[in-house]
């Protein structure tokens, strides 16, 4: 008699644990499904452990120029070819700084990340001869992606020439591609 107390007891007592950590299961599959949705989300304000300020972002351009942008925290950086391009417009023969505000910064990495930049491939090739190529270098959270695209015309993603165009506008020394003849 004592030993069915026991068990009858024992019984609803193990339902109780075992539909408790059901529960605790299902909690942490939930919180694992909500960091999901924030790690793939475009907005940065919802993961606030992202430090920005660490972001490097690198524009380097070919045929012609030979340059590149260096994006880093919110200082924009020119490195000109080693060579003198343009006797008429010095800024291309010259190191130049600009500053960028922060809010600047985070939207136009908003922008990158939800253009889907590092969902893009590694290389795209172009069937044109005249190449002039563009490479973009995104470092972010811990994430390295290096884009080369042959020629930044011809089967060039949208989002790495958004950036070519957009990082030239921000460093605000109207350092245009500069198209050959022909």
């Amino acid at each position: 008699m004592r030993l069915l107390k026991f068990i009858l007891i024992l019984i609803p007592l193990s339902i109780f644990v075992c539909s408790n950590s059901n529960t605790k299961d299902s909690k942490k599959v939930n919180n694992h499904k909500s960091t999901e949705v924030n790690s793939e989300s475009s907005t940065l304000s919802i993961n606030p452990t992202v430090d920005l300020s660490s972001i490097r972002l690198t524009i380097e351009r070919g045929a012609f120029h030979y340059d590149k942008f260096i994006l880093k925290d919110t200082i924009i950086t020119f490195y000109p070819s080693s060579e003198n391009l343009s006797e008429e417009n010095d800024n291309y023969n010259q190191v130049s700084k600009q500053v960028i505000s922060k809010q600047t910064r985070n939207k136009f990495i908003e922008k990158i990340i939800g253009g889907g930049f590092f969902k893009l491939k590694n290389s795209y090739s172009s069937n044109t001869s005249c190449n002039s190529h563009l490479t973009v270098t995104f470092k972010f959270n811990n994430q390295t992606k290096k884009i080369v695209s042959e020629d930044f015309e011809s089967g060039c993603p949208e989002i790495l020439k958004f950036i070519e165009q957009e990082i030239i506008r921000m460093h605000n020394k109207n350092l245009k591609r500069i198209l050959l003849p022909g």
